[in-house]
């Protein structure tokens, strides 16, 4: 399991060896307080852009309870996904929320990765947040404030002509669930002064609401592959 821990400085400035972080109190499986121990590092490799890359090591801790191991991951990236979130963050925000084309998007992103790369991460992005946290977002904003008055931003006209109905609804879904992500960082920071996250690590805000919320800290989630039924 992945526990995220904040990371004040940019994926370029963290040491090669990792920051010192402290060992969390409970464990996220079963609940025992102060029983994780250190349990070694796992090297990773990042992502920075088509041909950038840097290489970093992850803690492990171990709880003496149950057993369980868990990493405790910076949170400028999403476990399971090998590029920096701040960089899929930005192609995800250019397609959903601006309307730019694949192509003029690229052009944003510097260096810029794969085309079948940034149409991998809109996809899973919007399978993530249209179709498994839109609801717990929406729910968490009501507790939060039942008489807020939720953002109601149409869709960019272009989200409008994909032509598969589900994938439609699904980015329709997720450029919504963008702007509550929003309205969320804003109370959450009504109350906690001290908060403050550039526009640009929305993704890590949104990382550590899952976390704290006992939900796995992933906003990028694969879509189910369609199955084919075996010819009789």
């Amino acid at each position: 399991m992945v526990i995220v821990q904040h990371v004040p400085t940019s994926v370029n400035q963290y040491p090669a060896a990792g920051l010192p972080f402290p060992v969390p109190a409970r464990c996220p499986t079963c609940q025992a307080v102060g029983r994780l121990i250190r349990w070694g590092f796992y090297a990773r490799w990042l992502f920075l852009g088509a041909e950038e890359q840097c290489r970093f090591r992850v803690q492990r801790v171990r709880c003496q309870e149950c057993g369980h191991t868990h990493s405790l991951l910076p949170d400028f990236t999403q476990a399971h996904r090998r590029y920096a979130l701040e960089l899929m963050q930005q192609a995800v925000v250019g397609y959903l929320l601006t309307g730019r084309g694949w192509r003029a998007l690229l052009q944003t992103l510097a260096p810029a990765p794969p085309l079948s790369t940034v149409r991998e991460w809109v996809g899973s992005f919007a399978y993530g947040a249209g179709e498994i946290l839109f609801t717990p977002l929406l729910r968490q904003l009501q507790e939060l404030d039942p008489l807020a008055t939720l953002p109601e931003t149409p869709p960019p006209a272009h989200l409008d002509r994909v032509p598969d109905p589900a994938q439609c609804r699904r980015l329709q879904r997720a450029h919504r669930f963008f702007l509550l992500a929003e309205q969320l960082y804003a109370q959450v920071k009504a109350q906690f002064v001290r908060l403050h996250l550039a526009a640009a690590q929305l993704g890590r805000f949104l990382l550590h609401w899952l976390q704290n919320c006992a939900r796995p800290p992933r906003l990028f989630y694969a879509p189910p592959r369609a199955t084919v039924p075996p010819v009789l």
